[in-house]
């Protein structure tokens, strides 16, 4: 019996890699690749998915939310891949059949396909669906706050500790995180990033920008009752029409 498998990734190279390693195992039958979260709920929810190798970390939906947001009888067997190691406890947690850090060898990757099979044979399976369900929703109830976000650039991989963040700004799917001595690019809207960060310490004030309530120097009035937020380093950056009700809030004006 064939295992239908679909790969979550929005990296290519990381999608072409398990694919090619795949390629020796016929029972392990690839149905389709999406580069994101959205694209996978999609697929799942008009095909049959035996088994998922998911990347936690996406832009728009990560993996833990979508499997939070698939019905129970559609979750899969899941094997999460990331470049980010902090994630492999919530991996655990969610009873995932195994954890890949990229970059992984093709015999660890054997060791996952092992791990794979004995699973699927087995009859514990409704029992591993109700409780990944239950303990990705109990994790996000948790709020568990990421505490670093990995930087991708020039072949390799950075992690920037969420506390130096100033400042950020965003641009479609894309967002420039800036430090007192550095700036840097990541893929990621800011609806999805900001939901990521405990809102006592970062601030949406804008639909494009979010800033670190420790770096505000100054909330200035501006023209026609709008405001403008004063960064210790001098730096200045709008209140959006829509934030101000909030910026109200957080400071008590």
């Amino acid at each position: 019996m064939k295992i239908n498998t679909l790969i979550v990734d929005d990296e290519k190279l990381a999608r072409e890699r398990i694919r090619s390693l795949l390629e020796s195992h016929p029972d392990i039958a690839v149905i389709g690749e999406c580069n994101n979260g959205k694209e996978a709920i999609q697929k799942i929810s008009s095909t049959l998915v035996d088994l998922m190798f998911l990347d936690i970390q996406m832009p728009e939906l990560d993996g833990i939310r979508l499997i939070e947001k698939l019905p129970n009888e559609k979750i899969p067997l899941v094997v999460f891949t990331t470049a980010y190691d902090e994630f492999a406890v919530k991996a655990f947690e969610l009873n995932a059949i195994d954890y890949l850090l990229k970059p992984f060898t093709k015999k660890r990757f054997e060791q996952s396909v092992k791990k794979i099979r004995d699973e699927f044979n087995s009859e514990d399976k409704d029992l591993y669906v109700s409780q990944m369900a239950a303990m990705a929703k109990a994790i996000l109830d948790k709020k568990i706050y990421t505490e670093r976000i990995v930087v991708k650039s020039d072949g390799k991989i950075r992690f920037q500790p969420v506390a130096e963040i100033v400042w950020a700004e965003s641009e479609g799917n894309y967002l420039t995180l800036h430090t007192n001595s550095e700036s840097s690019v990541i893929r990621d809207t800011m609806a999805n990033f900001s939901v990521k960060l405990d809102p006592t310490k970062f601030l949406r004030i804008h639909r494009s920008f979010l800033v670190n309530v420790e770096y505000i120097k100054e909330l200035k009035p501006w023209f026609n009752d709008e405001y403008v937020i004063i960064l210790k380093d001098r730096t200045q950056l709008p209140v959006g029409r829509t934030y101000r009700k909030s910026i109200h809030s957080f400071f008590k004006l």
